[in-house]
């Protein structure tokens, strides 16, 4: 084995202890006794084509969707899940370092334990050719982490910061959360990030909120390993238009947009290429067990 592959490979390691430390301290804390539910999604979303606002000759329309499934287990204390997403983003202009089918495979959850709260994720997010080549390299791991300290304990605010990707490469930003139970339904305010309502029974919810992450790149030639930082506001409302049971999944569907949505990659002929895509309307369909 070469240096510079063992340099590699022991620098995945040691980036993949620094993102597992915060999961076993968490796990610890998580009470045997809960009582614990299960569910099992499928989930598809649509994006009307963008159309690029760069005046480029050879530019046309980039399309995008999502597939993802997941599992998950709750109880009063705590929250874990496995999530796994795959989004084609068809580029049809220049030659960028990637091929646009982009994988994302991430393990994690949310654990209180009195006036703590621990969110983190962890997980791998690659182009295909990645996984395709089994040539990895240190961008391949990702995740997000966020602690937050609620001010006391019969406070619904809580204090803290968090660390990822939603703002192109990773930073640490402070965090305040908000949450309140009324006879309008559940309010959720996760500055800088999120803002969600869910109404009483859970027929409705409303979203805003930042979304970005990194997936590692490779192309062909195996030559040039970049990575490809897609971020946006997103905007989406859901209904559930039938509740389940049995072996019937409930059935959510949801409209939405996307807004102000950038990306930036390598490209093999000019280098870094940063673009913004614009906006764009959506449409998801998810099935729950």
């Amino acid at each position: 084995m070469d240096t510079g592959r063992w340099y590699r490979i022991r620098n995945l390691a040691r980036l993949r202890f620094c993102l597992l430390a915060p999961f076993l301290v968490a796990i610890l804390a998580i009470p045997c006794k809960a009582k614990a539910s299960n569910s099992f999604y499928l989930l598809y979303r649509q994006w009307q084509a963008y159309d690029w606002p760069e005046d480029l000759p050879s530019a046309s329309e980039v399309t995008r969707s999502q597939r993802g499934l997941g599992w998950q287990q709750q109880n009063s204390a705590s929250t874990f899940g496995i999530d796994y997403d795959y989004q084609p983003l068809r580029i049809r202009t220049g030659e960028p370092a990637h091929n646009g089918h982009l994988h994302r495979l991430t393990f994690g959850g949310d654990w209180q334990h009195r006036l703590y709260r621990l969110e983190a994720t962890a997980g791998v997010a690659g182009t295909s050719n990645m996984f395709k080549y089994q040539d990895f390299h240190n961008d391949l791991l990702n995740g997000r982490i966020a602690l937050f300290r609620a001010l006391n304990e019969t406070s619904a605010l809580s204090l803290g910061v968090g660390g990822d990707h939603r703002f192109g490469s990773f930073r640490w930003l402070p965090r305040a959360r908000w949450q309140q139970i009324n006879d309008s339904g559940h309010w959720l305010f996760d500055l800088p990030v999120l803002i969600q309502w869910q109404s009483t029974g859970h027929l409705w919810e409303f979203r805003v909120e930042r979304n970005g992450d990194r997936w590692a790149t490779l192309e062909k030639a195996r030559e040039v390993e970049s990575a490809l930082y897609l971020r946006e506001w997103r905007a989406e409302l859901t209904y559930r238009v039938h509740d389940g049971g049995g072996a019937w999944p409930a059935v959510v569907v949801g409209v939405g947009a996307s807004v102000d949505t950038r990306v930036r990659y390598e490209d093999l002929n000019t280098g870094t290429v940063a673009l913004s895509l614009g906006d764009a309307l959506l449409g998801s369909l998810r099935l729950d067990w």
